[in-house]
């Protein structure tokens, strides 16, 4: 396989924190081109209790670094929280945090405030240099009982997705136990030993491996190759029985309709591509795919996404790769209407264009392999992405990039991913791609699947997350920024939160795609409108806090 805190109202009767954090020194706009001025702000954070104030202080200096007098222009993004006057007086109204800025011309200089109640007590910052809360040896809420119980939680917070090629070379007491913990445990899988996963849990979702657009050509001699991916000699046994089609005709061709023209995949001869304009191809995947899907909740497709490896290149068949595209996504939802109720799992992967979208959207279901990916700057845009894909009836798998055994070299990589708020660095990777799930997860779990990423090298049961197992309860409000600014490091942040019925969680992604760092000095405060206990990676719940600090990518999920 290929692979907000501006506006963050806490609504509280503790105590909440106001945080400000002052850009550095941004150019104003200059006089003429030879006379730029710039601005700096006289404090880089502050707090404040409900009702003080405090004054931000610009100064103003020419070329030559003389002081010269402008009138800053002060604006508030939530008065609700904090006001500001023409003066620059700013005042605490209401506990929670907002930005407050000060402009000359067209340059701005970027505040944020957070607020604590006067009422507050027992606030513990949670970072680097203080005591880290007691690891308490409590089990989170609801979370799955190890009773040995064979039938699938089916959690009503989350649905899982496990894919199971470690089956395939593990020894046999190995693969039993890994079927055996995770059976109870997963809702869907791809691969590994189908009686086997079924027998544990009768309810599991199931997906064979297959190709589409291409076949692997049949070994030599063996007639009975897989049905999956080398099916040629399948092919040409129903042509056998179907000759009202031409068998030449269900392969794609460059200079001549004949064997010795068929369009190779990916320049290999022992790959060839599929003609999803014929009609006899159309109903021999057809016929395929039913015979594949039987029994299961449908068949994964793993070779597609952005430009299919080469395939939209011009043919014979299909002048231009658009041509092309939109006679393969017609394919797909023709093979998609006769396994119906059955889905086509497709792996588009990382990948995200128009086709992307109409092929998922005609097979029914999405695998994006790679997608959950803490250090890049589409996380947000993933979010959405899945968004139109629940909104389009999809099923989506929402894959993590990373698995525990690889997150050494990830932290060989990014030597400043530090563990922040939790025990290591693996914990706060794998938090924070969980709390990413969450960000987007709809009314329905059960169509938006959690895959922890493949075990290569490591039995399951040995590098299971139980964070997983603990039930944050349905979601209450759309994912929203509550902070965004620029932290110490000069490096662009927003903050997200999502309410559910039983937890808060926050995300921090990445939001640049350059050098980045990802320690203590790049944290943002963000204070909690309760005491509140975080979530670990072993489903245990640390200590009562009232405000947590957010490095670059990081995540929290609290509970009460």
């Amino acid at each position: 396989m290929r692979k907000h805190i501006a506006g963050l109202v806490a609504h509280t009767a503790n105590r909440l924190v106001v945080l400000l954090t002052l850009s550095a020194v941004v150019a104003c706009a200059p006089v003429s081109a030879q006379q730029p001025e710039t601005i700096v702000i006289d404090s880089a954070r502050r707090s404040l209790d409900v009702g003080q104030s405090t004054t931000a202080r610009a100064t103003v200096r020419d070329s030559a670094g003389h002081v010269v007098k402008r009138a800053v222009a002060w604006s508030t993004d939530n008065p609700a929280i904090a006001r500001v006057d023409a003066n620059g007086v700013i005042t605490a109204t209401g506990a929670g945090v907002t930005g407050v800025s000060g402009r000359i011309g067209p340059s701005v200089v970027s505040t944020q405030v957070s607020v604590y109640s006067p009422s507050a007590v027992g606030t513990t910052k949670n970072d680097a240099n203080a005591a880290r809360p007691a690891h308490i040896n409590e089990v989170a809420p609801r979370a799955l009982a190890r009773s040995g119980a064979t039938q699938s939680p089916h959690y009503s917070h989350i649905s899982v997705f496990y894919t199971d090629f470690y089956s395939a070379y593990a020894s046999p007491s190995d693969r039993d136990a890994t079927i055996g913990f995770l059976g109870p445990r997963v809702d869907a899988i791809m691969s590994g030993p189908a009686a086997a996963w079924k027998n544990v849990n009768p309810t599991i979702r199931y997906f064979p491996y297959a190709l589409q657009y291409e076949v692997v050509q049949s070994p030599a001699g063996k007639s009975n190759a897989s049905l999956t991916t080398a099916f040629t000699a399948d092919m040409i046994r129903w042509y056998a029985l179907n000759p009202k089609y031409d068998y030449e005709s269900a392969y794609l061709h460059r200079g001549g309709h004949d064997s010795t023209h068929r369009v190779a995949f990916k320049n290999e001869s022992y790959r060839w591509l599929i003609n999803p304009g014929d009609a006899g191809s159309r109903a021999y995947q057809a016929d395929r795919f039913v015979r594949i899907a039987q029994g299961h909740a449908g068949v994964f497709l793993d070779e597609f996404g952005g430009s299919m490896y080469g395939a939209i290149k011009p043919t014979d068949e299909f002048a231009t790769g658009a041509a092309y595209l939109a006679s393969e996504t017609a394919m797909i939802a023709h093979i998609h209407a006769a396994i119906a109720p059955r889905i086509l799992l497709i792996n588009i992967a990382e990948y995200w264009t128009p086709t992307d979208s109409a092929i998922v959207v005609a097979g029914g279901g999405a695998q994006l392999e790679r997608t959950n990916y803490p250090f890049g700057d589409r996380t947000e845009g993933r979010w959405t992405q899945i968004d139109h894909l629940l909104a389009s009836g999809v099923y989506t798998e929402f894959v993590t990039a990373i698995s525990y055994t690889e997150w050494a070299g990830v932290m060989h990589n990014h030597p400043s991913f530090d563990g922040g708020l939790y025990n290591a660095p693996t914990e706060r990777g794998q938090m924070t791609q969980l709390a990413s799930y969450y960000m987007s997860v709809g009314a329905d779990p059960q169509q938006l699947s959690f895959d922890q990423q493949n075990f290569w090298n490591i039995r399951p049961d040995k590098a299971w997350a139980s964070a997983v197992e603990v039930d944050v309860g349905h979601p209450v409000r759309a994912r929203h920024i509550i902070a965004k600014g620029v932290d110490s490091k000069g490096q662009s942040y927003r903050i997200y939160a999502r309410e559910f019925e039983r937890a808060l969680v926050l995300v921090r992604p990445a939001v640049t795609w350059r050098p980045t760092v990802y320690g203590e000095d790049t944290a943002i405060e963000v204070p909690l409108s309760k005491p509140m206990r975080l979530l670990h990676r072993d489903g245990t719940l640390g200590a009562s806090v009232t405000r947590v600090m957010l490095r670059n990518v990081d995540a929290a999920i609290l509970f009460q």
